[in-house]
């Protein structure tokens, strides 16, 4: 019979680092159980610095990266036309399936439906930029009114108190923001937020290559009020079967 692989040198360090770890946290929760509510947190343990998880091997390879041409190519096939707004009302009341409708009409609806999702993707990406960029501004007026000694709260407290809004989430906005403020292109981008946020640091690898870089700065004229038209000017088509 085969004897079974054993760890190496290096795993078994790092299971019995992970094990130490894990007993000292338990002692320190015993001891914060112990001081009852009114005791000083005590000072945490120092956690390894690999994942337990390595034990297993390197990190499998992530598929879904993309070169930078790559990239650039799936962010521009996803430009959305921002020239027509989405009527809540009637948007609402768009995507019913009726009985007799046919499959022409079922995928008209549905070519419309993404259409309408990237106009809304790209309105809140272009959001998200701007006021992370704002965030961003804000942040550096706070340190300098720290610094001068005006203000004594530091940033996530300041910002929870005076707006209820946490600093995980700003950020995520001030990366986005660090990243894309000045490459205006992005504002007509119909994809979800999140995919941009999973991609900031492709993107911002993308960004350093200077024919790509001069595409994402180019203007754009952002339609005004008076310029959009409603996202159902191009009817809905109700054939019957």
């Amino acid at each position: 019979m085969e004897s079974e692989q054993q760890w190496t040198f290096t795993q078994k360090q790092l299971i019995n680092d992970y094990r130490i770890y894990y007993q000292n946290m338990g002692l320190l929760v015993n001891e914060i159980d112990s001081n009852g509510p009114t005791g000083k947190m005590p000072k945490l343990p120092k956690k390894p610095k690999q994942r337990l998880s390595d034990v297993y091997g390197p990190k499998k390879v992530n598929k879904e990266e993309m070169t930078p041409q790559e990239l650039h190519k799936y962010l521009t096939d996803n430009i959305a036309d921002v020239n027509h707004t989405i009527s809540r009302e009637t948007f609402s009341q768009a995507y019913l399936l009726f009985g007799n409708e046919s499959e022409t009409n079922i995928v008209e609806k549905l070519n419309k439906g993404i259409r309408n999702l990237k106009r809304q993707d790209a309105q809140t990406l272009l959001i998200h930029i701007s006021f992370g960029h704002f965030l961003n501004l804000t942040k550096a007026w706070l340190e300098n009114e720290r610094k001068e000694g005006r203000i004594k709260q530091s940033w996530s407290a300041w910002l929870k108190e005076k707006t209820g809004y946490s600093d995980d989430h700003a950020r995520k906005l001030r990366a986005l923001a660090k990243v894309l403020h000045g490459y205006h292109q992005f504002f007509n981008v119909g994809l979800p937020l999140n995919f941009i946020l999973r991609k900031l640091k492709e993107i911002d690898i993308m960004l350093q290559i200077p024919e790509l870089n001069a595409f994402w700065r180019g203007p754009v004229v952002l339609p005004t009020t008076n310029d959009l038209q409603s996202s159902q000017d191009d009817p809905m088509l109700y054939l019957e079967t």
